[in-house]
Formats: C-alpha cells, sequence, structure tokens
C-alpha cells in the first residue's frame, strides 16, 4: 500500500494532474489504506484455492452482507457465492457514485456511511432521500438481470448518488449479478424479494411517497371543497404534484417485476 500511494503520487506529477484531483486521489488512498488496514485482501487471497478463497470471503463478508435488507431471506449457497463476488470499496465525502442517466453496471451495498439520492423532476425540483448503513443503489441492475426477453444495454440511472460522508460499501458488478441471477433465478422472482426490493428501493420510495401526496390532495380538495380559500392558494402546487404524480404513474419503476 505504501508502494502504491507512493507510484500513484509520483504518477500524477508525471502527468501533471490539477490539485484538486491529486488531493481527491491522495484523500481517497488515505482512507482505503486506513480501512483496510494497510492491506489489499483482495489481492492477498486471488491466488488462493476456490475452496480455502471462498470460506475467507464468507468470513470477512458474511456478518456485513447480511446487514443488507435484500439478503436477509436468501439461502446460504447464494450468500456464499454474493461473498465470493463481491469486493470492497470506499468512497470519499462528495463522491458521486452514479450519476442520474449514466449505465448502471454495478450495485452498491452500504456498510458504513451515507449516501444521499437526488432525482430531477420538472421546473427545477429535486426529490431527495438518505440511504443508510444497510441500503443499497443500483436496484435497476437487479430488475435488468431478471427481465425477460433479455437486453444487453445496461439500464440508465434513475438519479444521482453522492456521498455524505466517507462510505464505505460491497460492489457487485453486473456480470456477476447476472450468474447469480441465472443460476437461483427461483430464489430471485419470490413473492418476498420483490417486496423488499420495493420497500428499500430508494425508486420506489419517491415515487410512492408523491402517488400519497397527490391521493391526500385529492381527498382533501373532496372532503373540503375547492373553494376552500386555502385550497386555491395552493393551486400552483396542486398542478406541479398533479405533474410529478403523471410521470411517476405512468410508468411504474421496475413495473416488469409485477
Amino acid at each position: 500500500m505504501q508502494l502504491r500511494y507512493r507510484d500513484m503520487e509520483w504518477w500524477m506529477r508525471r502527468r501533471q494532474l490539477p490539485s484538486h484531483l491529486r488531493q481527491r486521489v491522495l484523500r481517497f488512498e488515505n482512507q482505503r489504506r486506513a480501512a483496510m488496514g494497510g492491506q489489499d485482501e483482495t489481492k492477498l487471497i486471488k491466488d488462493l484455492p476456490d475452496g480455502i478463497r471462498r470460506d475467507i470471503k464468507r468470513y470477512l463478508c458474511l456478518d456485513l452482507i447480511k446487514k443488507v435488507h435484500l439478503f436477509h431471506n436468501l439461502d446460504d449457497v447464494i450468500l456464499d457465492n454474493i461473498c465470493d463476488r463481491v469486493k470492497p470499496l470506499i468512497y470519499s465525502k462528495g463522491e458521486k457514485v452514479f450519476r442520474e442517466g449514466d449505465p448502471v453496471q454495478q450495485m452498491v451495498f452500504v456498510v458504513r456511511g451515507r449516501i444521499q439520492r437526488s432525482q430531477k423532476l420538472s421546473r427545477g425540483f429535486l426529490a431527495t432521500s438518505t440511504l443508510e448503513p444497510g441500503g443499497f443503489l443500483g436496484d435497476e441492475l437487479l430488475s435488468w438481470c431478471l427481465r425477460r426477453p433479455f437486453t444487453e444495454q445496461f439500464p440508465a440511472s434513475t438519479a444521482t448518488f453522492t456521498c455524505v460522508k466517507t462510505t464505505e460499501a460491497f460492489v457487485l458488478e453486473a456480470d456477476h449479478l447476472v450468474n447469480i441471477t441465472n443460476n437461483f433465478r427461483y430464489n430471485f422472482v419470490n413473492e418476498k424479494l420483490k417486496q423488499t426490493l420495493r420497500y428499500y428501493s430508494s425508486y420506489w420510495r419517491t415515487w410512492a411517497a408523491v402517488t400519497i401526496q397527490f391521493a391526500w390532495r385529492r381527498y382533501k380538495i373532496r372532503t373540503r371543497g375547492s373553494a376552500n380559500p386555502v385550497m386555491m392558494a395552493n393551486g400552483g402546487s396542486e398542478r406541479r404534484l398533479r405533474q410529478f404524480a403523471a410521470v411517476f404513474m405512468s410508468l411504474r419503476p421496475h413495473d416488469h417485476l409485477e
């Protein structure tokens, strides 16, 4: 790790990277070194026999993987396969994990830290929420893996995810997720997993919040009357909410999981 740090500094000077990029790289390297105790565990065990490597990764990762709500009801065999394929990553404060519209090529499971989700709505409004430890992002990729007929094009991220503080996470790449869902498809199409995915998905929560607010506004208008002066004063917000609801209700998130 010390040699890597030195080589990184030398490379950045040779390539004449601007100072703000150098600072971001060095800050990441320091945080990564502190989190991993000065060793890159992935490289240390990659050349070990499959059985030894799998058991080591299970010992290191299983308790943390089980903290992810999406995995609570999966079999031990599937959890072993997930442990064997995930890799640890560190994200510095202010770093963007995904940007809205970018192709999603991995699922990220938050172990420590906090990530803010922001999604653009019409007229410059933003829908925001926060992912805590145990949460995950990139659920569009899981839906993509289960879609039939299968398409090669990666799904687009529905929001921008920014680290509020230094965040430790596990990452599952798209090709590994495809392999796991194909081998254990019967586990990933059950109703309990669908409900868990929806409950903890930040996109589903945003969609549900807008729909509930829209229904509540309609209820108040119906029970109190449209002539109510408060309702008249809130006419602009009512129209905006109708627009938001129309956008979210026109295409439900991950509709093929119905």
